[in-house]
């Protein structure tokens, strides 16, 4: 609200983006958001399902799931679904939870209890919503009695009306969705608030290229393309505007000036 700052950049939660930008408004600050995802990760059957699959549960766990752009809705065409729902859950089965102190590859605690408790109601809502439990669930994982640590968890049989399907929950929960063919897939991906990414895990070149084209999202990942740093991240939608990191991110920050009647001489 401070009449000398000219511009705020904000990175955090859709809520609290969207209180940046009502204080801003009076001031006709401009304002610059990167905000909360539910970024859809669509598999479809002519991929490296055990290779891929694994990937896409360990990607939606990292940092225990604490990622604004976390590929958090799988969806799976309905003629591999089966296969998929077990590689999934064999995969969250298999991923270590323990003291972030110790060495090795496994995920640590949430930051704090306001997110554990908020993580544990989002997994009791997707169990009153009749999803199927197919890995971890309520409480910590096994041996682990204090600390804010959640079991790796997956929901199969999710529809995109669901709750655990539409908010972000910031922690390692995953919804499995089936669809029919290619145009359910882009149709359900699309159906969000939010569009910070997308994830598209297929064997077909011209399929990744034209599906891409089709998501409503600021960054698409093909067959476990990494972010490039320095380029633009950003998304659409609930997701924010702007963009961080490369040219545009500094551009953002640039007003343009255009000078009049100045002489050459």
């Amino acid at each position: 609200r401070h009449a000398d700052i000219q511009m705020m950049s904000f990175t955090g939660s859709t809520r609290a983006g969207t209180a940046v930008t009502q204080d801003a408004a009076p001031s006709v600050k401009r304002v610059t958001l990167e905000l909360g995802g539910k970024s859809p990760n669509l598999i479809f059957a002519d991929c490296d399902l055990e290779t891929r699959v694994t990937q896409s549960v360990a990607e939606c766990m990292f940092n225990t799931g604490q990622s604004c752009d976390a590929p958090t809705r799988l969806l799976v065409e309905r003629s591999c679904y089966d296969e998929v729902v077990e590689i999934a859950q064999r995969a969250a089965e298999q991923t270590r939870v323990d003291d972030p102190e110790l060495e090795g590859d496994h995920l640590g605690p949430l930051f704090d209890q306001i997110q554990f408790d908020r993580v544990q109601a989002m997994i009791q809502v997707g169990i009153d919503e009749k999803a199927r439990l197919v890995a971890g669930g309520l409480g910590r994982p096994e041996g682990l009695t204090t600390g804010w640590f959640v079991r790796p968890t997956i929901f199969a049989d999710v529809t995109n009306d669901m709750r655990i399907a539409r908010e972000e929950i910031f922690g390692p929960v995953l919804a499995i969705i089936p669809f029919e063919d290619e145009a359910d897939a882009i149709a359900i991906a699309n159906d969000t608030p939010y569009g910070l990414a997308a994830y598209l895990q297929t064997g077909d070149s011209e399929r990744a290229a034209r599906v891409s084209r089709k998501l409503r999202a600021g960054a698409v990942h093909i067959n476990g393309g990494a972010y490039e740093y320095g380029s633009p991240f950003g998304g659409y939608k609930a997701s924010g505007n702007g963009r961080e990191g490369g040219e545009m991110g500094l551009d953002d920050f640039l007003e343009t000036k255009m000078i009049h009647g100045l002489s050459a001489d």
